[in-house]
């Protein structure tokens, strides 16, 4: 029985849609086009204007809090930001220290390179109070910015006797004068040293009140340990926090809300509300919920129980609040955001708007009516004129439409449809000859882009053999026997090496370059370096002068963003001794009778400073000493754990080299210069 009822209803209801659209169009259709534009108009303006008048009036509320929400959120996201954008400064300030260590750029054991280090790396971040290394046996090394934004470098050594001296600086970033001494400190016994040490990585200490600034800070560190995996010091970074309080308190969360942030266990880290998350002239710091602030207080108390992150809402002293929380965990740091808003801030001037716009509503409502018959006559005229030239134009006969000078849609629409009348006409008697025109052009344009695709691939090609071409011969010959493996990461390189016998063929000096990039701009820097090498070695310089012409013509020359290394050396035969001095290339390969691995080259990349001074190192010769210069696309497999197996001929050696560069060129450019002294040199000069 139910289902015959249904299967009925079914059944009626086309019928009934079917009766209800025949009488709406037989209905509509009897009307003149004037009051069909009008009336629709009228009816659906009036059912939408109520409509907003009810979402205004009763969604006001609403409103308002979906804005503080949004508000809330974009403040949360803006402190966030600030938080990642400024706490990765001091992770980032030691991953730069431990990369120049590893690097043989930082050497700990070098005075003046030391400091000058630290001391140019503290003014480069101006939230660091001090950067430093505090190593395995004690030793404590670093620069530090005081009040006055002096900055000092400190000595903890066995020169000191295991208490802290503090030195004022030069311009250049050495030691003048001794300032302080901090007696009997040991690295060791720190928290932030236990604290890395038990990490195992980077991580930061917890909160507390500078000694010198008296403002909230907190360490990061690093530690750095050897091949074998055992600890060899920790970086350290003394980052100041100032700065998140005076951020906190400029945010625009009117003149009753607040910003607090605390850590995982409450404490407060920086509020808008407060001056200092320490009690006043005491180095404790204050848990939210025993804050002297009441809203900070009662918003912490809230939350107590809560989630970690949400929205929640609370009242004192008659008047409401909205409070909102996020979590910041980032480089082993767990705190919390905080953001409090009160209602009455927002609500006053808000319901005074939404009462105007429903008084202003009203008003429109009536004068709309009034428009709407004039209106609708104004528009049906045109469109009238319209129907009938279409009809003419149906008809093969084109009227044009006299309402172009209109600036309004209709007289858009007018002169568009003249236009496409007219179009309509070329194009039906035109449309085969504009499809082969335009097929032509089509065809011309691609053969043009391949071939010169084509053509600066030939250049390309080109250039990359003229630059093998200016290789040196290799020397078969006693007293020396030289190869050079040249790989390009593309078609040319940046790399390039080659030699020069000076002193009457009793001195073989050599050199290699490494250019940033690979493209055919640096191939040119590359050749122009080139030539001032050929420039300066006719000159007669000593080697450590050579490499410091080089240095002065690369920074005349050269922009600061382009990095170029170089390694030169001289075989002297006559002497038995190899002579060697670097500029950002970092090591060598020997293998002789007294030292067989890799030889670190420190020095800094050319151009970096005008009056950068290299140093030059010597080793003693023998009969059967193997030697291998190369670049950094060498280098970078061995820091990666390839190596070259000692106590080979020559040839092996090559063919090793040769094996790396073949496996490094996937990469960046590989250049390599092996040279054996033969066995009784000494004779053949």
């Amino acid at each position: 029985m139910l289902s015959n009822k249904h299967s009925r209803k079914m059944a009626d209801e086309p019928v009934v849609k079917s009766l209800f659209s025949h009488f709406t169009q037989h209905t509509i259709q009897r009307f003149p086009l004037r009051l069909v534009f009008s009336l629709p108009f009228m009816v659906q303006f009036l059912l939408a204007s109520s409509l907003i008048v009810s979402i205004l009036f009763y969604g006001g509320q609403e409103a308002i809090e979906s804005l503080m929400k949004q508000m809330r959120q974009e403040v949360l996201e803006r402190v966030h930001e600030q938080l990642d954008r400024h706490m990765r400064e001091p992770v980032r300030l030691n991953r730069l220290n431990a990369e120049a260590w590893r690097m043989g750029l930082l050497d700990l054991s070098d005075q003046g390179i030391r400091e000058r280090y630290f001391f140019n790396n503290i003014r480069a971040f101006p939230d660091a109070a001090m950067t430093f290394v505090g190593l395995a046996d004690g030793t404590f090394y670093g620069a530090r910015r005081k009040m006055s934004g002096e900055v000092q470098v400190v000595r903890n050594n066995r020169e000191t006797g295991g208490d802290s001296w503090y030195y004022t600086v030069s311009e250049k970033g050495e030691a003048v004068d001794r300032q302080e001494v901090f007696r009997s400190f040991d690295p060791r016994t720190r928290p932030w040293y236990e604290a890395a040490q038990r990490a195992g990585g980077p991580t930061f200490s917890g909160i507390y009140r500078h000694f010198i600034f008296l403002e909230p800070t907190i360490t990061a560190t690093h530690p750095i340990f050897n091949a074998e995996g055992r600890l060899i010091g920790v970086f350290g970074v003394d980052y100041l926090l100032s700065w998140l309080g005076e951020m906190l308190r400029g945010l625009p969360i009117g003149p009753s809300g607040q910003v607090f942030i605390t850590d995982s266990q409450g404490f407060l880290v920086a509020a808008s509300a407060l001056s200092s998350p320490f009690r006043e002239g005491q180095n404790e710091r204050i848990r939210a919920i025993d804050s002297s602030n009441q809203v900070l207080q009662q918003a912490a108390k809230t939350l107590s129980d809560q989630a970690a992150s949400g929205s929640y809402e609370f009242n004192l002293e008659d008047h409401s609040y909205l409070v909102d929380a996020r979590q910041f965990k980032e480089g082993g740091l767990d705190w919390n955001i905080y953001i409090v808003l009160a209602s009455d801030d927002f609500l006053g001037d808000i319901h005074k708007a939404v009462y105007r716009t429903v008084l202003v509503t009203l008003v429109v409502i009536m004068a709309v009516f009034f428009m709407a018959v004039w209106t609708s006559g104004w528009v049906v005229r045109p469109i009238l004129r319209l129907n009938s030239a279409a009809r003419e134009l149906a008809e093969g006969r084109l009227l044009p439409v006299p309402d172009i000078e209109r600036q309004d849609e209709l007289g858009e629409l007018s002169r568009s449809f003249n236009k496409m009348a007219r179009q309509l006409t070329d194009l039906v008697t035109n449309l085969e000859l504009r499809v082969a025109e335009r097929t032509q052009q089509l065809a011309k344009k691609t053969t043009a882009e391949y071939e010169m695709r084509e053509k600066l691939y030939a250049e390309l090609a080109k250039a990359g053999r003229g630059q093998q071409a200016m290789l040196p011969e290799d020397i078969e010959q006693p007293p020396l026997r030289l190869k050079t493996i040249y790989k390009p990461y593309m078609l040319v390189s940046g790399d390039f090496c080659s030699y020069h016998w000076i002193k009457e063929n009793a001195v073989l000096f050599g050199y290699l370059i490494d250019v940033t990039g690979h493209g055919l701009a640096t191939a040119l820097q590359t050749a122009a370096i080139n030539v001032m090498i050929q420039e300066i070695v006719h000159m007669n310089y000593s080697l450590s002068d050579i490499m410091g012409e080089l240095n002065r013509r690369v920074a005349r020359y050269f922009k600061d963003d382009l990095l170029v290394a170089a390694f030169c050396f001289e075989v002297d035969l006559e002497q038995g001794e190899l002579r060697y001095t670097a500029a950002g290339i970092t090591e060598f390969y020997i293998d002789s009778v007294a030292v067989t691995g890799r030889i670190k080259t420190p020095g800094w990349f050319l151009g970096v400073s005008e009056q950068a001074q290299f140093e030059v190192h010597t080793l003693p010769l023998r009969s059967g000493d193997c030697f291998c210069f190369y670049s950094d696309g060498i280098a970078d497999l061995l820091v990666e754990g390839r190596e070259f197996p000692g106590g080979m001929v020559f040839s092996d050696l090559v063919e090793a080299a040769a094996q790396l560069a073949g496996d490094g060129v996937w990469r960046d450019d590989a250049t390599v210069m092996c040279i054996e002294i033969c066995k009784g040199f000494s004779e053949e000069i």
